[in-house]
């Protein structure tokens, strides 16, 4: 089994690493860092793979080297995203960075990977229970612009596309999006009471409870669902309970297009 964990030399990511790692897996990780990346790919006994996937082209790079490195993947885990930006921030291909981070970048990559994915590919998508803060069109903008929302629009897009692909693959693939629930990671600890304007008042009882969150405890549901899903097309909550979608994020048309929306970027 050949699985790929992007930004999976911390947090969250590199604990699914660590457990696909012990159930056998031969795992590929990504970061940023190539030094700390070789370091945990080392004392993972993992193979890292340096990739930018704050940006589109950063993607399509990472894709070809796999292309050409391996021939095929069984499970691919999208656990990279994060993004609290102070202010509002474009990439330098122009789109917004917690949308090119959170949905462009993992949409297009498995895009781009398709050629390798086995038939029966387990696919996992990292959202977060803050994509049913955007209440409002999920191709709109959130004004006034805070980290929170554009993360959460962003989380929103990226699980709407996640079920047209479901669709797309068919039943022998298994591609499941999930919540894995609070936790202490860098991208958690680089958050302020402006990425978050709601908590300001409960800020010190907020970082509390977050510094009691482990990573390991919420890479469980998404190491469970890269080695043995039961289902696919669904959205799973950090305790492993598959929950419906609420019903406007439940039409296959708005599923399509936010698929065909990240991959419009491929173009660019």
């Amino acid at each position: 089994m050949i699985a790929l964990v992007t930004g999976a030399t911390a947090g969250i990511g590199r604990e699914i690493a660590a457990k696909l790692c012990a159930a056998g897996a031969t795992v590929l990780i990504t970061g940023r860092d190539q030094q700390r990346g070789a370091a945990v790919a080392a004392e993972l006994g993992a193979t890292f793979l340096p990739a930018d996937h704050a940006t589109v082209r950063g993607n399509l790079d990472l894709a070809q080297r796999l292309r050409e490195d391996v021939s095929r993947l069984d499970v691919l885990v999208n656990n990279v995203g994060g993004g609290a930006f102070a202010t509002r921030m474009l990439t330098d291909e122009g789109h917004e960075a917690t949308l090119a981070l959170n949905y462009l970048g993992p949409i297009v990559l498995t895009q781009a990977l398709r050629p390798v994915l086995a038939s029966d590919v387990h696919i996992v998508q990292v959202v977060s229970s803050a994509l049913t803060m955007h209440t409002g069109d999920p191709f709109t903008e959130p004004t006034p612009y805070t980290a929170i929302a554009a993360y959460a629009q962003a989380k929103q897009l990226n699980l709407l596309a996640t079920m047209s692909l479901a669709r797309q693959l068919g039943v022998r693939a298994r591609v499941n999006a999930v919540n894995p629930g609070m936790a202490w990671t860098p991208g958690v600890q680089a958050l302020t009471p402006q990425a978050v304007p709601a908590w300001r008042y409960i800020w010190p009882l907020v970082r509390a409870m977050q510094r009691r969150a482990l990573p390991e405890k919420a890479a469980r549901t998404p190491t469970r669902l890269a080695l043995d899903p039961i289902d696919t097309g669904r959205f799973y909550e950090s305790r492993g309970t598959a929950k419906p979608l609420p019903p406007r994020l439940r039409d296959p048309a708005l599923h399509d297009r936010a698929w065909r929306f990240a991959l419009s970027t491929m173009e660019g």
